[in-house]
């Protein structure tokens, strides 16, 4: 948040598996809630991607008759819907869309709307999921790699593996795993980071 006062974001955007399961003990949600309701001023919206790990269901902290929920500023948003999108004025658009389950093989990038015809906005996507396969392993919620490039956005943010990572350095759309707090082991070189995104027609 302090990053995103300093550079006069436009949004800020929070991949998913913000908790490690979907119904956390109140400790764990009642101090983000907290946290969230003690920033003053004009902010950015916020917006949280249920990931694989806090799904969207219906006994879940992102179901619209939690307590979490009717504990957020009017500034933060949860995208509850596979059709989520959020305008920013004429110039822009985000579409997301939310993890429902801990499990599975469809694409969520893929889901988001095609580009129409004549549309120039800025198109950003927000997803949770994998871009990559490792031997023996079944990948979650699999993400094509140019899902970007196929949806016709000019950005997609992702969430999943805790490591920055961009994973189209070759693609004309940038792909992008902003990290997380926390590393998933003691080798892992890029946590603790969010990505600063500057998107220009």
């Amino acid at each position: 948040l302090a990053v995103a006062n300093r550079n006069s974001v436009d949004a800020v955007l929070c991949a998913g598996d913000i908790f490690d399961e979907p119904d956390p003990p109140p400790d764990f949600w009642e101090g983000l809630a907290k946290i969230l309701r003690s920033q003053s001023g004009q902010r950015a919206p916020l917006f949280f991607v249920p990931g694989n790990h806090d799904p969207l269901t219906a006994e879940s902290v992102w179901s619209p008759g939690h307590a979490f929920r009717s504990s957020l500023p009017d500034w933060v948003h949860v995208v509850d819907r596979d059709d989520f999108t959020y305008e920013f004025g004429d110039k822009g658009i985000l579409y997301a869309r939310p993890c429902r389950s801990k499990a599975g093989e469809s694409d969520l990038a893929m889901a988001l709307p095609a580009r129409e015809p004549g549309d120039e906005r800025l198109r950003i996507g927000c997803v949770h999921g994998c871009t990559f396969d490792i031997d023996g392993y079944q990948t979650n919620f699999p993400i094509r790699r140019d899902a970007g490039v196929q949806r016709g956005l000019d950005y997609l943010a992702i969430g999943d593996t805790h490591s920055f990572r961009d994973v189209t350095p070759n693609l004309p759309v940038p792909t992008v795993y902003p990290g997380a707090p926390e590393p998933t082991g003691f080798d892992d070189p890029g946590a603790g980071c969010v990505a600063l995104v500057a998107l220009f027609r």
